[in-house]
């Protein structure tokens, strides 16, 4: 009896720092952020504006992009120079991730070269789809995004990230994190809404090397044509040579783009698409940007 006494009282404190590890890793490795990527150029992270992960709920994540002074990164149509960024995911079974989702893009400039990205700090969200019934306590997200940055001199980048979230078991909604809800809600309010649909786009290949594309746009006031702009999102176009845009009223004002076609153009897009930029906004969008998308008709464009 005593020998089981003497045995139970050395187990006790051994249990306790057992119990007291597991729960000192827990703490340790649920996180609603990934370890940071720094290099010379830019810092790169992986996020969540969530607290735990709500079966059946979907949930943003976000990877946020801070160059350094005078660097930037590339939007989804990065022109003719540049490599858009990337992110390849690695989820557990039931799971899912949505495409990126681009903020409005900036014109940049590589060494002389026009191109599509960022010039500053930008976040990427992903919406990730979650199963309704979830067996595990804590889900981990991994993720390899790739990059290139830019100033004088161009560098790509890549690094895996990883996120640990346990799972919300109440009915409650999970919290979130408020800095970051407001970053990502920020970042929603800046990605181009698409064209009504009382706007009408058509495009037509004049030669093998240049492009027209019309967009009749009601309401649309004034004459003024400076700094409107076609961000293309494949390479179809030639983003560093100048787009000449002309303004015509007939009903309605019609926006006329010649633009040049890009010698690395695929043979046989079956859309062309992008986004246009308009520094007085758009009417009846509440934003200076609009996606368009048009229809090529079928068979081979080239002459």
């Amino acid at each position: 009896m005593l020998l089981a006494q003497v045995i139970l009282v050395l187990r006790i404190p051994q249990t306790l720092a057992t119990a007291l590890a597991f729960l000192i890793n827990i703490e340790t490795v649920v996180s609603s952020e990934s370890d940071l990527f720094e290099s010379d150029q830019l810092t790169v992270q992986l996020i969540t504006d969530v607290t735990a992960i709500s079966p059946g709920d979907p949930f943003l994540v976000g990877l946020f992009l801070k160059p350094k002074a005078g660097y930037h990164t590339y939007w989804k149509g990065p022109g003719i120079v540049g490599v858009a960024t990337d992110i390849r995911w690695q989820l557990p079974t039931g799971f899912s991730a949505g495409d990126i989702i681009w903020p409005a893009p900036d014109r940049v400039d590589m060494v002389g070269f026009n191109a599509h990205g960022y010039n500053g700090e930008t976040c990427l969200l992903v919406e990730i789809d979650t199963p309704k019934k979830i067996e595990t306590d804590l889900v981990n997200l991994k993720a390899k995004a790739t990059w290139m940055c830019c100033d004088k001199t161009c560098h790509p980048g890549f690094a895996d990230f990883e996120l640990i979230l346990p799972v919300n078991s109440s009915r409650k909604p999970a919290l979130k994190i408020e800095e970051r809800r407001l970053l990502f809600q920020r970042t929603l309010d800046t990605v181009p809404p698409k064209s009504p649909d009382d706007w009408t786009i058509s495009a037509q290949l004049v030669t093998r090397d240049s492009i027209e594309l019309n967009v009749m746009i009601p309401n649309l006031k004034g004459k003024n044509v400076d700094n409107i702009y076609f961000f293309c999102y494949d390479l179809q176009v030639n983003s560093d040579i100048s787009q000449k845009v002309t303004l015509t009223n007939l009903n309605g004002s019609r926006i006329s783009f010649s633009l040049a076609r890009s010698d690395f153009a695929p043979d046989n897009p079956k859309t062309l698409e992008g986004v246009i930029y308009h520094p007085s906004g758009w009417p009846d969008l509440n934003s200076n940007y609009a996606e368009i998308s048009f229809d090529w008709p079928a068979g081979d464009i080239r002459k």
